[in-house]
């Protein structure tokens, strides 16, 4: 498993540890530590560096590949989320490994027309990152005849180390946390699910790397709806005790839902959106 020191990659780990299986966890030199009892084994891989990739040895079920870069220039994204992967890819081919789980991201539709965000929504690239992310997909779709590879379109991943995330609830917290006066928002009525907890994705990642996988799919996950944003946005002045001002004014684009049918039909179990947000924001 890569990206073994994140905190979706912990997820994973103590998932895979429940269960009683092994586990190998790859980190970047000189990285924080990491719980010795959570992986069997810890290597070093830097997913800019193909020769390290190439040193991974042994015999595998499955590679569940977390690790990504987010925040770049367009050419980093693209050598460490994108490139990078068609080196892992390989590399698993060439240990025989069977199944190859990959973390891709909402970001590849782009900015979607469409209310409803499934499997078939067409890719409509918005940002280097979601480019890098579609081109990870497009190796491993590559590769379908040699390794069984699935591609998981995670929204905003929320969880035990709030601090360390970066997508929009979490900025929204922050905001909160640092005082501002004003705290400016859009679509209050809209009923939200782009967001899953970290350890709900790792449990569905776990199960798709056990799983009897034939050839490549994707699909998007998310929460199950079942509160507005308002009310969302209400919790998060709650945690964090904001005193300033909530505004809401007229949003740039239309929001969008996901559809968990696709997640559903591969045995995705998710949970609601306002325990996702209870389980993130304890």
């Amino acid at each position: 498993m890569t990206g073994a020191n994140s905190p979706l990659g912990l997820a994973v780990g103590r998932r895979i540890q429940q269960l009683s299986h092994h586990a190998t966890g790859t980190i970047r030199a000189k990285q924080s530590e990491i719980p010795s009892s959570i992986f069997d084994r810890l290597v070093i891989v830097d997913l800019e560096d193909p020769s390290t990739i190439n040193s991974l040895s042994g015999n595998f079920d499955a590679v569940i590949h977390v690790a990504a870069a987010s925040y770049d220039t367009p050419e980093r994204l693209m050598q460490i989320t994108g490139i990078a992967t068609g080196h892992l890819v390989e590399r698993a081919v060439s240990l025989g490994i069977p199944r190859f789980i990959h973390v891709s991201g909402i970001s590849v539709y782009g900015r979607p027309s469409v209310p409803v965000v499934t499997a078939e929504t067409p890719v409509l690239h918005s940002s280097p990152y979601g480019a890098a992310k579609w081109a990870a997909e497009c190796y491993l779709h590559k590769a379908q005849h040699d390794i069984a590879g699935f591609s998981v379109r995670s929204p905003a991943i929320v969880g035990a180390h709030p601090l360390t995330h970066t997508h929009f609830l979490a900025k929204v917290h922050a905001h909160m946390r640092s005082g501002a006066e004003v705290c400016k928002l859009s679509n209050p009525d809209f009923t939200f699910n782009n967001v899953i907890h970290e350890d709900t994705l790792a449990e569905f990642l776990v199960d798709l790397a056990l799983s009897d996988l034939k050839g490549f799919g994707y699909c998007p996950v998310g929460s199950v709806p079942d509160e507005s944003l308002r009310e969302i946005i209400d919790r998060i002045v709650r945690h964090t005790e904001y005193q300033g001002k909530v505004e809401w004014v007229a949003a740039e684009s239309s929001p969008f839902a996901i559809g968990l049918e696709d997640a559903l039909r591969r045995g995705f179990r998710p949970i609601t959106t306002s325990e996702t947000l209870r389980r993130w924001l304890i």
